[in-house]
């Protein structure tokens, strides 16, 4: 039989080991957040395939549609209010989506919704950056996110996916990311 002081002991081993994993996908270049397991990419999602149309409404009402999109590069950012990588990397998205007028950025709130997103949002200034809420995360799992966040995922001006992956990234890794369409037809 486990003593208090034991079962204590487990827990906050167990937490910090879930604490370290979490640390290890978030880092930039980290391998463990290059790529998803083939078991969590939704069908269309995988890089190299076509991305299944879809349309989510913007915090502001109006509506993001994918095939709207063709002709520009997208960038779509899966993030929640209460992940710290995330919440750290949306002003990377905000100036991507200010300097870059040829790029469509879509910030996607994951449907682990845990508090307002729309009263978290009136604290911070992202004047370019266009939110979206997935309240049922049928949105997050076509673009083959899950629980692993923050979740990038790149989409060629002709509706290829070309890089998606969790783990946090740079405004630097985003613009290859973005460059790396160059050449593409739309």
């Amino acid at each position: 039989m486990r003593t208090k002081a034991g079962k204590t002991a487990l827990t906050a081993a167990l937490l910090v080991v879930l604490l370290a994993l979490t640390a290890a996908v978030n880092l930039p270049g980290s391998p463990l957040g290059d790529r998803a397991p083939a078991s969590r990419i939704g069908s269309g999602s995988a890089v190299g395939e076509a991305l299944p149309d879809f349309t989510v409404t913007r915090t502001d009402g109006t509506r993001f549609t994918l095939s709207e999109e063709r002709g520009r590069t997208v960038v779509i950012n899966i993030w929640a209010t209460w992940c710290a990588p995330c919440v750290k990397e949306l002003p990377c998205f905000d100036r991507l989506a200010r300097e870059r007028e040829d790029v469509s950025v879509l910030a996607l709130h994951s449907d682990l919704v845990t508090e307002d997103v729309e009263a978290y949002l009136a604290e911070y200034d992202y004047p370019s950056l266009p939110f979206a809420v997935d309240p049922d995360g049928t949105t997050v799992a076509l673009l083959g996110g899950d629980t692993v966040l923050p979740r990038t995922v790149v989409i060629s001006p002709d509706g290829i996916v070309t890089y998606n992956a969790a783990g946090s990234v740079t405004y630097e890794q985003l613009t290859e990311l973005v460059g790396a369409q160059s050449g593409r037809e739309g």
